[in-house]
């Protein structure tokens, strides 16, 4: 009988046992580490003079107090925060969730830029260079943040410049390219080897000082390279092997780079004659140093990738701008 009573009180204390656990195991699965994220991603880009309203997500977050900070400097308390720039620049906005027992962060950088003035035709270029009574349009697209086929306006940066110039001097896409850099501070320019002849060298990158600080640099961590506005001459940089263009970015998020030859490249594209900005760009069959500029003409440069799914970024003429005029 003891025996019996033993063996059934033993049966308990291990069912009770194996409850506890369960519950125990229980209890630490329901714990579930605490996240937030910012609705507006990692990156926005905003026109001086607007303003943009951010959101936080928290997940796990009961009674957890918050904190937006920019800059490192605390400007809010809420889920919610309006950035109100005051200059153009790049900013870092910042948003922390803090419980007893964990805390988490996230953040987005804000490049504010000045809104250049838009051009539907030649006369509304502001940047010359070039003497002669024949004109000639470069315009250079950047494309900001991570959808390159179907970009929103703000991500667009279509800058255009002109160029005026003789017939007898038959000047090329690629001299106009090198005369324009010259003669603007902001326009920063790769030149790689071409394939021999006239196409004697290739664009392999354009950057643009967009927030006019007088810095520019750009920065190839595969390499361990980096550029800045003083080795530029003139506006341009050739690049010897085994450099070649591919893997740069842009140090200050807020200036404009694009470039490469293998991994990405200079898409090159014109547009009909005419005084006004062409409705659509075509593909170019030659490089620019074996393309003769004709009067009124317009050439492009976009960005295009080399992946398996060829992105090709084409120009938007709907959303060209102006440079500034130096």
């Amino acid at each position: 009988m003891k025996k019996r009573i033993f063996y059934l009180l033993s049966c308990i204390i291990f069912m009770a046992s194996l409850t506890s656990c369960s519950d125990s195991d229980s209890s630490k699965e329901e714990i579930l580490p605490l996240s937030v994220s910012i609705v507006n991603g990692d990156k926005q880009d905003l026109v001086l003079g607007k303003e943009l309203a951010l959101e936080a997500k928290v997940e796990n977050g009961l009674d957890a107090r918050y904190e937006w900070t920019l800059n490192g400097e605390d400007v809010s308390k809420e889920l919610t925060y309006t950035f109100v720039p005051q200059k153009t620049g790049s900013y870092n906005v910042q948003f922390t969730a803090y419980t007893t027992k964990d805390e988490a962060t996230a953040s987005v950088v804000i490049n504010v830029y000045v809104a250049f003035d838009p051009v539907k035709s030649i006369d509304d270029i502001q940047f010359w260079t070039g003497e002669g009574k024949n004109k000639s349009v470069l315009s250079v697209q950047w494309i900001s943040g991570d959808e390159w086929e179907d970009p929103e306006q703000d991500n667009v940066h279509f800058l255009s410049w002109g160029y005026r110039w003789d017939e007898k001097n038959e000047p090329t896409g690629q001299q106009m390219i090198l005369e324009i850099a010259k003669a603007d501070p902001r326009l920063f320019v790769f030149l790689g080897a071409g394939f021999g002849g006239i196409d004697g060298h290739s664009i392999r990158g354009f950057g643009y000082d967009a927030n006019g600080d007088g810095q520019f640099s750009i920065k190839n961590s595969k390499i361990a390279k980096v550029y800045t506005a003083s080795d530029f001459k003139d506006g341009v940089i050739f690049i010897d092997n085994p450099d070649t263009g591919d893997g740069y970015a842009s140090v200050d998020p807020a200036d404009y780079w694009f470039g490469g030859w293998h991994e990405g490249y200079c898409s090159y594209y014109l547009g009909d004659d005419g005084e006004s900005v062409p409705e659509k760009f075509d593909y170019s069959g030659v490089m620019a140093g074996g393309r003769y500029l004709t009067p009124n003409s317009w050439d492009s440069w976009s960005f295009s990738s080399i992946n398996s799914g060829m992105v090709n970024t084409l120009p938007l003429p709907q959303w060209m701008v102006s440079a500034i005029a130096n």
